[in-house]
């Protein structure tokens, strides 16, 4: 599906509890509203109960704004911030 004019790609950087289950429930979330990750890296940190995830997805910003506050809902979500790439 080719890109729209007003479609961008955003880096989400996320701070989720390291728990069995969060990657998935992340992943449903995005992809469950019919939003397409275009990128997804998932990391330690120094706190070994937190990890940091970097996800890109295709949207406008209305979109990715209504991601991240979905995200933000999300009980094991920590942080949630975002660039445009």
């Amino acid at each position: 599906m080719p890109m729209q004019k007003s479609e961008r790609i955003y880096r989400l950087n996320c701070f989720v509890e390291n728990k069995p289950g969060v990657l998935a429930r992340i992943v449903g979330l995005i992809s469950g509203r019919g939003y397409n990750i275009q990128t997804l890296n998932v990391g330690p940190t120094e706190d070994g109960t937190v990890s940091r995830m970097k996800i890109d997805v295709l949207g406008t910003e209305k979109v990715v704004n209504q991601i991240i506050l979905q995200l933000r809902n999300c009980v094991n979500v920590i942080e949630v911030t975002r660039r445009r790439r």
